[in-house]
C-alpha cells in the first residue's frame, strides 16, 4: 500500500502548552475508543472510578470525554494533558493521540495529512511561499481488494487538478475556473453512470456574469446559519455581512501582495483532503465548489481583519483560517450545510461562480 502526505507532514509537532488556542479548551466531545475505555477500568479501583465518571456515552452508545467549562477535564493549568502525565502517552484515546492528524483510506492508498484547525498545522500549511509538494512511500500493508471504479479516474484527475491550482502564471480565480470547469465534465460523465475521463477538457457551459457581493452574501447567509462554537465568531460573520457592500477587495490583495498563495495552500490542502472522497458518493463538483467556497469565505474574513485593522500578518492569516476550520470544517453538521447551500442558492450554482471567477 502506498502512504501519501503533505511535504510538512512529518514536520509537525504539537505546541502543547505553548499553544494559543489549546485543542483541549475547545468545548469538542472527544469520542474514546473502547479498548482506551477498557484499559481504563483495568486500574485500581479510585483511578479507575476518577476517570470513568468524566466519561458519558453519547446516542450511538460511544465514550466520549464530557468536557467541564468549555474544555477537558483532564486539562492541567499548565496547558497539559493530565491523562499523559498520570498514565503516559500510550494510554490516552486513539483520537487525542492523533489530532489534528488524520487519515484516509482508498484501495491501494492512505493519506495523511494535518487538520487546519490547528494553530500549528496551520502554519505549516500556509507558511512555505513555494508550492505544496506531496510524499509518496510504499509500505507492507494489504491493500483492499473491494473494487471503487471511481476512484483510479478521481486520482488522476486530482493530480491535474494540483498542477491547474498551483499554476502561478495566472491569478488564482482562473485557475478555480478551470479546475471546477475540467470537474464539471467528469461530474457530468458519472451523473450518465459513465467512468469520467480523467484527461477530457474543460466543460463549456456558458457563465452568467456575476459581481461578487451576491456571491459572498450566500456564502456568509449559509455560514450564520451554522450551529457556533465561539460567540466571538458568530458576531465577526454578522459583521461582515451587514459591511458587505464596502468591504475593500482592491485594497486587501495589495496588502497581501505576493501573499496571495497563502489561498492556493489552502485549496490544495481542501482538494487533498476532501476531493478523492468522490469516490464514495459520487460528487465531485459538489467537493471543488464546496472548496472554493470556503476558501473565498476564509479571504473575506481576512479583507474584514485587515479593514478594520489595517494588517493582515502570515499570523492573522493563520488565525483566520484556524478560527473558520475549527468552527466549520470540524463540524459534520455545518460542512452539511455548506453542502446544501451549493445545492440551493442560486448565486453559488456554477453559471454564476464560474461568471464571478471568470469576470
Amino acid at each position: 500500500m502506498v502512504v501519501t502526505m503533505p511535504g510538512y507532514y512529518e514536520r509537525f509537532q504539537c505546541l502543547a502548552s505553548a499553544c494559543g488556542d489549546n485543542c483541549c479548551r475547545t468545548g469538542w466531545e472527544i469520542v474514546v475508543d473502547e479498548g482506551t475505555v477498557d484499559y481504563y477500568r483495568s486500574l485500581p479501583e479510585a483511578q479507575s472510578r476518577r476517570i470513568l465518571s468524566a466519561l458519558g456515552r453519547d446516542e450511538e452508545g460511544d465514550a466520549y470525554i464530557r468536557p467541564q467549562n468549555g474544555q477537558c477535564p483532564f486539562l492541567t493549568e499548565r496547558g497539559l494533558c493530565g491523562l499523559v502525565l498520570e498514565l503516559g502517552e500510550a494510554h490516552i484515546g486513539e483520537i487525542c493521540a492523533l489530532h489534528p492528524r488524520y487519515r484516509e483510506w482508498f484501495p491501494d492508498r492512505m493519506e495523511v495529512g494535518v487538520g487546519l484547525c490547528c494553530e500549528e498545522a496551520a502554519r505549516l500549511i500556509l507558511a512555505d511561499p513555494e508550492p505544496c509538494e506531496f510524499v509518496s512511500y510504499l509500505t507492507d500493508a494489504e491493500e483492499d481488494e473491494e473494487p471503487l471504479p471511481l476512484y483510479p479516474p478521481l486520482l488522476e484527475l486530482r493530480d491535474r487538478l494540483f498542477t491547474i491550482v498551483q499554476d502561478r502564471t495566472r491569478p488564482l480565480a482562473l485557475r478555480w475556473a478551470e479546475a471546477l470547469r475540467l470537474t464539471q465534465t467528469a461530474q457530468r460523465a458519472m451523473n450518465q453512470n459513465c467512468l469520467p475521463d480523467p484527461n477530457a477538457g474543460p466543460d463549456t457551459a456558458e457563465a452568467v456574469p456575476t459581481r461578487w457581493q451576491p456571491v459572498l452574501g450566500a456564502l456568509l447567509d449559509a455560514h450564520l446559519e451554522m450551529e457556533v462554537l465561539e460567540s466571538a465568531w458568530g458576531r465577526e460573520l454578522a459583521e461582515l455581512r451587514e459591511s458587505l457592500e464596502t468591504l475593500d477587495w482592491a485594497g486587501f490583495a495589495a496588502c497581501l501582495g505576493a501573499r496571495s498563495y497563502e489561498y492556493e495552500h489552502l485549496t490544495v490542502y481542501l482538494i487533498f483532503r476532501y476531493f478523492l472522497k468522490a469516490s464514495f458518493d459520487g460528487d465531485a463538483l459538489g467537493k471543488l465548489r464546496q472548496a472554493v467556497g470556503m476558501v473565498l469565505t476564509i479571504a473575506a474574513l481576512g479583507a474584514w481583519h485587515w479593514q478594520r485593522t489595517g494588517v493582515f500578518t502570515l499570523a492573522d492569516q493563520i488565525e483566520v483560517a484556524r478560527q473558520y476550520s475549527k468552527e466549520v470544517e470540524y463540524s459534520d453538521d455545518n460542512m452539511e450545510s455548506l453542502a446544501e447551500a451549493f445545492l440551493f442558492e442560486e448565486a453559488l450554482d456554477m453559471p454564476h461562480l464560474l461568471g464571478l471567477l471568470e469576470g
